[in-house]
């Protein structure tokens, strides 16, 4: 079994929403991720987007990351193109939220693009008008291998569980714990993040 090497992190993503013409919306997610027992930045990810919304239940989405990995004294980039169906569904005080994602991921110092796919399965428990409880999971799973790079099968879970607050239209903020676990080559360690992840919504007024 291969040994898991653990760290302390911050996740503090900001994703801003606003309307464009009619059902076209755009997006821009702001990720900032600092490790190594929280001394330094890590990652640094820009996620941008365009959303069509059929309605309040169900969006598709298009966009592109640009992504910067500060590892061992190294700056490793990373390009992704990305599609994503989210669907909502309220019952009661829940909500359920499915996202699926395909990525493909272009690495500047290899050949090959890899695909990933995503889901996300999320529920949300209101306890007030303005608080509620948040749990999720994700799973990626490379669709491909590439060359000294990610490798086919499972590559990551992501597990959080929180408390969420809308301190106004169209903002909402969730604070909790998730621990992500990346399953990487038999040249490597799997790691294992235990993450304080405090991620903004921040809703441009239509």
């Amino acid at each position: 079994m291969a040994a898991v090497n653990q760290d302390l992190q911050l996740w503090t993503p900001i994703t801003l929403d606003g309307r464009i013409y009619r059902n076209w919306r755009g997006n821009l997610e702001i990720a900032p991720r600092l490790g190594n027992n929280i001394t330094r930045l890590n990652q640094l990810l820009l996620r941008p987007a365009i959303q069509y919304r059929f309605n309040d239940k169900f969006s598709l989405f298009a966009g592109y990351l640009w992504q910067t990995t500060y590892q061992n004294g190294e700056v490793l980039h990373e390009h992704r193109l990305w599609e994503q169906a989210l669907f909502n569904k309220d019952i009661k005080r829940f909500s359920i939220i499915n996202r699926t994602r395909l990525e493909q991921r272009m690495f500047p110092h290899l050949s090959d693009t890899g695909n990933r796919l995503r889901h996300l399965l999320k529920f949300e428990y209101d306890l007030s008008d303005k608080w509620y409880l948040v749990t999720s999971d994700e799973l990626f799973v490379n669709i491909n291998s590439v060359k000294n790079g990610p490798q086919a099968g499972i590559d990551q879970n992501r597990i959080f569980a929180g408390i969420g607050l809308r301190p106004r239209k169209r903002v909402r903020v969730e604070i909790g714990y998730q621990y992500q676990y990346v399953n990487r080559s038999d040249q490597f360690d799997d790691l294992g993040n235990h993450a304080i992840l405090i991620q903004t919504f921040l809703g441009i007024k239509d």
